[in-house]
């Protein structure tokens, strides 16, 4: 008898908190995509930034971890800024100054 209360209890349990789960659903009426080489994980990461200056705009900045330059050899990733606004597929490199860096303390290290 103490079995079957205990099998009772356990399906109790496993239904209420079953119960509760909640889910989203995506818009897949009004798709955006964006594509990179193939390959390089364009898209391994993604973050939504919202430019103010010079004039407000809503990005998607995409990390691309396997991504190479036009001019390099090495593989070095990428972040990649994707225009919401417009309706282009292509996203654009960011460009960091490699040669003026900051150190931990937010002093140009040498």
């Amino acid at each position: 008898m103490s079995t079957y209360l205990h099998m009772v209890y356990l399906w109790s349990v496993w239904h209420f908190q079953t119960a509760n789960v909640a889910a989203f659903n995506l818009n897949s009426q009004n798709v955006l995509q964006r594509n990179g080489d193939p390959g390089s994980l364009f898209g391994f990461s993604v973050a939504f930034h919202q430019q103010l200056n010079p004039t407000t705009k809503n990005l998607l900045l995409v990390g691309v971890p396997r991504s190479k330059l036009q001019n390099q050899v090495n593989v070095t990733g990428a972040v990649h800024q994707c225009d919401l606004s417009t309706t282009s597929e292509h996203c654009e490199p960011i460009e960091f100054d490699s040669e003026d860096f900051l150190d931990s303390k937010g002093v140009n290290g040498s």
